[in-house]
Formats: C-alpha cells, sequence, structure tokens
C-alpha cells in the first residue's frame, strides 16, 4: 500500500514539475499567443447541506456555534463540467467533453473522484469557476481530504492566483463589488439560471434532480462564454466568439439531448447571435 502511494505520489509530482515546464515555455514564447492548444475545464457544483452534521455541532458548541451552515457542511449534489480545446490557427473550439452528474447517480466521493480524474486526465487544463476560489474549492479540498483522494494539480496551489485556475467572478470584478452570475450574464445578454439561484437548495432537498441538472449544467453553460470572452479579451486566444457558442450549444444537446435549457434557451441564442454577426449595421428584433 505505501509503495503504491509513493508511486502515484512521485508520478503526481512528475507531472507539476512538466506543467510548469509547458507553463514557461508557452510564457516565454513572446507575442502573447501561444503555439500551444489551450486547454479549459469549466466547472459548478450544487450542494446539500448536511444538517445532521451541524445539529450536532451546535449542540457541542452550544451559543459559540455557527449560526449558519457554513461550507465544511456543504456535501455535493451535483457536479458539472465542461471541457475544450482551442488550437492553434482555428477560430472554433474542440468540445472534448461534457458531465453532468447528481447525487440520485453517484455519491459525494464518486463525483469528486470523477472530477479529480477528469482534471488529472487533463493536467495541462486551466480550471475556470464562478466564484469557485469562494467555496467549490475548499469543497472539494475537504472531500480529498475526508476521502483519501489525491488533488489533480490544478487544486494544489492555495494562492487565489494560481496560474492552473480562473475565477472569473474574481477576474472580471478586479476591485469593484462581486457579482452574482445571472445578474453578471443578464448585463452582458448571456443565458443564465433557468431557476432562481435561491430556490436549488430546496430542489435538492426536494430530489427535484431534473432541475437540479438543469441549473448545475446552464452554470457551466453560462461560465464558459464568459470563459472565452475574457480569454479573448485578455489576447490569450483568438476565436469566433459566436461560432464557438454555436458549438457549445451543438455540444451539450448532443451529450445532454434532454436538457431543455440547451435545446430552447442556449442553442436559439447562440444561432440567432451568430447570425447576427454576420449582418452588417444595426439589428432589430422585435420586443
Amino acid at each position: 500500500m505505501e509503495t503504491t502511494q509513493m508511486h502515484i505520489t512521485q508520478n503526481s509530482f512528475e507531472e507539476i514539475l512538466e506543467r510548469e515546464a509547458r507553463l514557461f515555455a508557452a510564457r516565454s514564447s513572446g507575442g502573447g499567443q501561444s503555439d500551444r492548444p489551450v486547454r479549459l475545464i469549466i466547472s459548478d457544483f450544487e450542494y446539500r447541506w448536511d444538517r445532521l452534521r451541524y445539529d450536532a455541532y451546535r449542540v457541542e458548541e452550544g451559543c459559540d456555534a455557527e449560526p449558519l451552515i457554513r461550507w465544511p457542511f456543504h456535501r455535493i449534489a451535483a457536479a458539472s463540467w465542461l471541457q475544450l480545446r482551442i488550437d492553434p490557427g482555428e477560430d472554433i473550439p474542440v468540445i472534448e467533453d461534457v458531465v453532468v452528474v447528481t447525487e440520485n447517480e453517484a455519491t459525494e466521493s464518486e463525483m469528486a473522484e470523477q472530477f479529480f480524474n477528469a482534471l488529472c486526465q487533463a493536467s495541462d487544463a486551466c480550471l475556470v469557476t464562478w466564484g469557485g476560489e469562494t467555496k467549490d474549492l475548499a469543497v472539494l479540498r475537504r472531500c480529498a481530504s475526508e476521502f483519501g483522494l489525491l488533488l489533480p494539480p490544478q487544486l494544489i496551489d492555495g494562492s487565489p492566483h494560481a496560474r492552473e485556475r480562473v475565477d472569473l467572478c474574481r477576474a472580471v470584478t478586479v476591485q469593484a463589488k462581486s457579482p452574482h452570475l445571472p445578474e453578471y450574464a443578464a448585463a452582458t445578454s448571456i443565458p443564465a439560471k433557468p431557476s432562481p439561484s435561491k430556490k436549488i437548495g430546496t430542489l435538492v432537498e426536494a430530489g427535484a434532480w431534473e432541475k437540479v441538472r438543469e441549473q448545475v449544467l446552464a452554470d457551466v453553460m453560462t461560465t464558459s462564454v464568459i470563459a472565452l470572452r475574457h480569454f479573448c479579451s485578455h489576447g490569450i486566444v483568438e476565436i469566433d466568439r459566436a461560432c464557438a457558442n454555436v458549438a457549445i450549444g451543438k455540444a451539450v444537446e448532443a451529450a445532454i439531448p434532454e436538457s431543455a435549457f440547451a435545446v430552447k434557451v442556449f442553442r436559439p441564442w447562440a444561432r440567432d447571435a451568430e447570425r447576427a454577426s454576420r449582418l452588417r449595421g444595426k439589428v432589430y428584433r422585435p420586443d
């Protein structure tokens, strides 16, 4: 057992060194644009409150207990991620994988392990979240230590400015007050959450897994659009943003054909935006 664990740790250390070498080479190539593919994994999670353990904690601590159920008691109830690759000279990203999994399909440890495996298999990928540094990553680290899982390379550096990750909420905010994802999406004309944000906990506890799946998947799709805009505006990639959104919609519909958000909301929006991008002058739409 110790030999196996040592072998895994050594392999992980070698992967980290290899990744750092690739990052150094990309930064040293100059010109802003990398001659290597840019791979992103955009993720989101929804949670169930562990009320039983929280109540036990409150009994033990009495009046000194935290009045709110904070992240150590948040259990992953749904996970979704989208993996894409942008090849040098290509206008449209390749959608490599789309995943949605919920508590009725897998345990928290299984969901965390599946996500960690995806990150390890794409060790050169940048992990992209919206507000992940404030909770998601803390919960994932708790999962790793609680369930004996090995952290993937993207989660090892604890700095909020780690090169292996981008928290878009932090990145777009700078020093302004942090916006909610649907708030930012509405302001920038991107479709977002099919259910109000504050209802997701109720949906989880009610076992409304179809709606929970829609919510976590929609968050990933919305964040993917923001991510591509962000990377374009920083000169990291050059793509046809409108066609990229169409590609995301097609890939998600192919992977999750039962998603009403993908089929009835996101894809029509992406198609309309792509058609409008080919027209000159102001485009008028009926109210």
